[in-house]
């Protein structure tokens, strides 16, 4: 799995993701956006999972990894679900198809840390790096 680094930003939250693959780079920012969201503070179980199949069609790898982080945020929001984890998730230069096992946002288990209201287009960037590929994102919260 990839890895994620909060950076200093005036008012929303700046995440730097860096993944051996695009598809290590989509998991890994779809687990930096939960990471943002809630905070664990116990162990439980993970009760009742749904899956989700999420099927994205983009013109640019910035517009699909932004539409992707969307469609997670808004079963977040809309039905206080999250993401346990990720079934499958096949990923190229404009087209995104993944399976992921959501879970029912678990007071016992997890709290609020903070709301984000958008994933924007502020500084969103995606490239290929050295040793894979490499993103900026800024969440609205």
């Amino acid at each position: 799995m990839g890895k994620f680094t909060f950076l200093a930003h005036t008012s929303d939250v700046a995440v730097k993701i860096e993944g051996g693959s695009l598809k290590d780079l989509f998991a890994t920012a779809a687990k930096a956006m939960f990471a943002v969201l809630v905070v664990k503070k116990a162990n439980g179980p993970a009760g009742a999972l749904s899956e989700l199949k999420i099927e994205k069609t983009e013109e640019s790898l910035e517009d699909l990894l932004k539409a992707w982080l969307d469609a997670l945020l808004f079963e977040f929001q809309a039905h206080g679900r999250m993401v346990h984890r990720i079934k499958s998730l096949e990923c190229g230069e404009d087209r995104i198809s993944a399976r992921v096992l959501l879970c029912d946002f678990n007071r016992d288990c997890y709290e609020f840390k903070d709301e984000i209201k958008a994933v924007t287009y502020h500084e969103l960037k995606v490239e290929k790096a050295r040793r894979g590929w490499q993103a900026m994102v800024i969440f609205d919260v």
